[in-house]
């Protein structure tokens, strides 16, 4: 009488294992694209960060070019 009773036990444990194992497997999926979205966000912001930087530079470059001129021209006049 024991013994169907413990395969059934058995075969509910099994499944519950299953079912963990699955979850588990879920789990680290959904970790592994969290942490590939995140790297890539952190990737682009970096990049992002450089463009802005050089851009910055460009214009301020542009801008001490056009006030150097500016000032010669006043100079060439007086």
């Amino acid at each position: 009488m024991w013994f169907p009773l413990q395969l059934n036990m058995t075969f509910h444990l099994f499944i519950v294992a299953l079912a963990g194992a699955g979850a588990a497997v879920i789990a680290m999926v959904h970790y592994l694209m969290v942490l590939s979205a995140n790297w890539a966000y952190v990737k682009d912001a970096c990049r992002m960060q450089k463009y802005e930087d050089i851009k910055s530079k460009e214009e301020q470059e542009l801008h001490d070019i056009h006030s150097t001129r500016s000032k010669e021209r006043l100079n060439a006049y007086t």
